[in-house]
């Protein structure tokens, strides 16, 4: 999150930058007039820092205002699917390129889906269990999603929360994994393959995460492996929103998926993972829910749930509020969990769970080959 202070800076250079140059102008070449912010890739060059090449190209492109300080550009398409070649590393690396796309993620053998609280083996496949090594032994106590050969997205309270021990260290993430209590899986003789241990080689929580916020806003993160991951029946990733639609859409009357073992910080409940349908709530419902406890819920967060005994706890924290595309089958992870109602299931108090497409420039910034 940026501060006032960084947000004041960055639109001033943008009028700056914009002001010498004649507003209204048409779009050329495919390009879109769209607020700066949105044209992803250029305006994460902004952030990083102006040059003189940088300015050329915004005054180049400058196409009006949507507000006094919301200037539009026209946004060319390749700036919208990969970083500027005016990237102050001098690289014209592409972080949607590491993002598996529809014909990979979210993914599922829907054949097999009955239904009830017990998943099928092979459902939801980007599950992954966080194993931390203990003083005295080890043990997996949150959950996250698989989103590309080496990334797993999940929460920051999982990787610095202020319930989380100082003596425990994340080490692996688990995929592929169903039934936690036996070393194959099997169901109607349908086995799923070795489950795939990898160890994390990066940690990376939200620089903005403060572990005793009690609003839990920025609670995201993602861990990078040290190898890629094997796709199969029983690991492939989930897809993220990276499109405009997806990321802005409320989902509101929706109904979503969690799922997970039941495993937080300090409480075990299946050894097979588990699934929940809860309900989008609106979010001024929502935020007036947990104004009665001094919260309060942004639009940087999703509400889902509400309904009596069946909540996120039942999967894991630092799991994903999943759900399927509106033009398409794929499953799409819209929520990373973040924190709900004690006790959980607790009628009319939905959970609140971060929102990842607030968060998909933040994401696309961290990836790397």
């Amino acid at each position: 999150m940026k501060t006032p202070f960084e947000k004041i800076r960055i639109i001033s250079c943008i009028l700056v930058i914009v002001s010498t140059n004649v507003v209204g102008q048409k779009c050329n070449g495919g390009a879109n007039c769209i607020p700066l912010e949105e044209c992803t890739d250029l305006f994460q060059q902004l952030k990083q820092g102006n040059s003189p090449q940088l300015t050329r190209l915004l005054r180049g492109l400058h196409c009006g205002f949507e507000d006094l300080n919301s200037p539009k550009i026209c946004c060319p398409p390749e700036f919208l699917a990969r970083r500027s070649a005016f990237s102050s590393a001098g690289t014209n690396s592409n972080p949607t390129s590491i993002l598996p796309n529809e014909k990979v993620c979210g993914i599922q053998n829907n054949d097999r889906i009955f239904g009830g609280i017990q998943t099928e083996i092979d459902e939801h496949p980007w599950m992954a269990l966080l194993r931390y090594d203990k003083p005295l032994g080890w043990g997996f106590y949150c959950g996250g999603v698989l989103i590309a050969p080496m990334y797993v997205l999940t929460a920051a309270h999982c990787v610095k929360g202020s319930d989380l021990p100082s003596s425990w260290q994340l080490s692996q993430v688990r995929l592929g994994e169903w039934n936690t209590s036996t070393e194959t899986d099997c169901v109607e003789g349908d086995c799923s393959g070795p489950v795939q241990d990898i160890p994390v080689q990066q940690i990376i929580a939200h620089e903005n995460y403060d572990p005793n916020d009690k609003d839990q806003q920025n609670d995201i993160a993602l861990l990078r492996l040290s190898r890629n991951a094997q796709f199969n029946d029983f690991v492939s990733p989930i897809c993220l929103p990276t499109s405009n639609e997806l990321r802005q859409n409320e989902f509101e009357s929706d109904y979503m998926e969690v799922a997970g073992w039941g495993k937080t910080e300090t409480r075990s409940e299946s050894d097979v993972k588990l699934k929940v349908r809860v309900p989008i709530v609106n979010r001024e419902e929502c935020a007036n829910v947990y104004s009665n406890v001094d919260r309060r819920v942004t639009n940087k967060q999703i509400c889902a749930g509400g309904l009596a005994g069946r909540d996120s706890c039942r999967g894991d924290s630092g799991g994903a509020l999943m759900g399927q595309s509106p033009k398409a089958n794929n499953w799409y992870v819209f929520g990373v969990v973040s924190y709900g109602p004690s006790p959980c299931g607790t009628e009319g108090w939905p959970g609140v769970y971060t929102r990842v497409g607030s968060f998909m420039d933040w994401i696309l910034s961290k990836l790397e080959q």
